[in-house]
C-alpha cells in the first residue's frame, strides 16, 4: 500500500550540531551511513554535550555538520568548514561555546554515545500539520525533531499517522524499514536555534496530545539506496 514519498532526507554527522539535508542516502545495518557518528565533548570532564538539559550547551545546534570526501567537517557560518579531528574544529566549537570542547568519534575513543538509539528517526507531514493545528502560532522547523527521512504524506490527514504503523515494514528505494516504537521527545524540541525561537508549548503539546512521542523509530531491515521522491509503501 502506498504510504507517501520521500521529502526530505537528513544527516547528522555530529550528534545535536544541525545537520544536512541530502537528495541520496545510503542505508546500512545502523541507518543512514555517516550518521551520528560522532560527538562534542567537554574537554575537561569528556561529558558529552546535552543541548535540551544544560544552559552551557544551548548554542550547540548553531554549529553545523556535513560529511565530506575525507570525513566530517564543522562550520559556524556556514561558509568556512573545518575537517575532524583538528584543533581548528575544536577552537572554533570552544570559541561558540565559550568553553574548551573537542569532538570525538562514538565508539573508536571509548566516548560514550549521547544516548541509545535505534537505526533511523522518521516524521511524516501529516505529523507537522496536526502539530501545527494544535499550535497554529508556532514555528515548526524541522530541525526541531531531527528526523532522518520526512515522508510527504496525504495532504488532507492531518493526524500522528507513522505512530499507527509500530511493527509494519516500509519500503523506499531499494531499502527496507521495519517501524519499531515512538520517537520519545525531549526538550530539544524546545530549544531556540539560529531562525527558530525558544518554545515551551511545543514539547508541553507533543506529550500532551502524542503521548511524548512524535514519529517514529525504526530499523533497517536491508540496506539500499534512498532518494528524495521515492515512492514509500507500506507492508
Amino acid at each position: 500500500m502506498q504510504f507517501g514519498t520521500t521529502r526530505e532526507l537528513w544527516r547528522y554527522p555530529v550528534s545535536s550540531l544541525t545537520g544536512e539535508q541530502l537528495e541520496t542516502a545510503e542505508l546500512d545495518e545502523a541507518g543512514i551511513v555517516g550518521d551520528r557518528q560522532w560527538g562534542l565533548f567537554d574537554k575537561d570532564s569528556k561529558a558529552v554535550a546535552a543541548p535540551e538539559k544544560e544552559r552551557r550547551w544551548r548554542p550547540v545546534p548553531g554549529l553545523q555538520s556535513r560529511a565530506a570526501v575525507d570525513g566530517p567537517e564543522i562550520s559556524r557560518d556556514g561558509t568556512a568548514w573545518h575537517a575532524l579531528p583538528s584543533p581548528t574544529a575544536d577552537g572554533v566549537a570552544s570559541d561558540h561555546l565559550e568553553f574548551p570542547v573537542q569532538f570525538l568519534p562514538f565508539g573508536e575513543t571509548g566516548a560514550a554515545p549521547r544516548y541509545d538509539r535505534d537505526h533511523l528517526h522518521i516524521l511524516t507531514t501529516s505529523s507537522l500539520a496536526h502539530l501545527q493545528a494544535l499550535l497554529p502560532t508556532a514555528v515548526l522547523d524541522i530541525r526541531r525533531f531531527r528526523p532522518n527521512i520526512l515522508i510527504g504524506t496525504d495532504a488532507g490527514d492531518v493526524d500522528f499517522v507513522e505512530q499507527k504503523l509500530i511493527g509494519r515494514i516500509l519500503r523506499a528505494g531499494n531499502a527496507v524499514i521495519e517501524i519499531l516504537e515512538p520517537c520519545a521527545r525531549c526538550a530539544f524540541t524546545a530549544l531556540g536555534q539560529p531562525g527558530v525561537p525558544f518554545d515551551k508549548d511545543v514539547l508541553h503539546t507533543i506529550a500532551k496530545h502524542g503521548g511524548g512521542g512524535f514519529g517514529v523509530l525504526a530499523r533497517v531491515v536491508t540496506p539500499g539506496r534512498i532518494a528524495l521522491g521515492d515512492t514509500v509503501t507500506v507492508d
